[in-house]
């Protein structure tokens, strides 16, 4: 009798890609996740690195040295601290641009801030935050300041509350379950998102700073998904009387309306 050879089944390389691809999404996630924590702060040590995202030591040292490597990432001037690198400011620039409609945000805002006398800022949305990338500041010796680069959580204010209101639900569903709301709490905010979502925008007094009144509407891209959100602040007294109020909202709202289908896509 024939003694029977068994020969392993040769698998597909496209079959071997499938089943190394699962790692590879790890890999460039856990990189990506390294390299958006200098978005938040201004240097970081390896050490503090893996507590922040619960890895070891050794895996952020690793991607840390490609990152390096790539430019992304720079060693700080404190021995043992890493900070973003030139490739982000090249990201940066590239953003603004491009993606923010080829200088048209800003063109937009400046105008707005000129009819309005006020603050005038594009937010988008960063994970769980509402990120400004550009504003203009107003000309008031009494004025409110939000630069380029700053985020709260995507919670309260009119900003955060126009963003979530227009997100998907399954999003901003998630997005609100991440703050561990009471029933009560969570039932408010939602009957809040929905009265948004009726008028098309959403306005907010003292809820980030005391004395600050706000109005947010929602910038939309070509395939009708929210691209970010105009922005005026203004100081409470100047936003006293109703009249005041509707002439911040009017332009606020025609300047998202002129920005929709221009801006930067979602």
């Amino acid at each position: 009798m024939k003694k029977r050879i068994l020969t392993r089944k040769a698998i597909p390389s496209s079959q071997t890609a499938l089943a190394a691809s699962p790692k590879r999404r790890d890999e460039r996630g856990t990189a990506m996740s390294i390299l958006l924590l200098f978005a938040r702060h201004r240097s970081l040590s390896s050490t503090q690195i893996s507590g922040l995202l619960r890895l070891p030591t050794s895996t952020v040292y690793r991607h840390l040295q490609t990152l390096l490597q790539a430019g992304f990432v720079v060693e700080s001037q404190v021995i043992g601290r890493y900070s973003a690198g030139p490739e982000v400011i090249r990201l940066a620039d590239n953003y603004h641009q491009e993606a923010l409609a080829q200088g048209l945000v800003r063109q937009r805002l400046e105008e707005l801030s000129r009819e309005t006398g006020e603050l005038a800022a594009y937010l988008v949305q960063s994970s769980r935050e509402a990120l400004c990338v550009e504003s203009v500041e107003s000309t008031h010796i009494l004025s409110c300041s939000y630069a380029a680069g700053r985020s709260r959580p995507l919670l309260n204010g009119a900003s955060a509350r126009a963003i979530l209101a227009f997100l998907p639900d399954e999003e901003s569903d998630e997005i609100l379950a991440s703050h561990f709301l009471s029933r009560e709490e969570e039932a408010t905010i939602s009957a809040d998102l929905s009265n948004i979502r009726e008028r098309g925008y959403a306005t907010s007094s003292g809820a980030l700073a005391p004395g600050v009144w706000g109005v947010s509407a929602p910038v939309f891209s070509e395939t009708n998904s929210l691209a970010g959100v105009v922005t005026t602040m203004v100081p409470l007294e100047r936003a006293a009387t109703e009249d005041a109020r509707s002439r911040f909202l009017n332009s606020t709202r025609q300047t998202a309306a002129d920005l929709s289908h221009v801006a930067a896509p979602a």
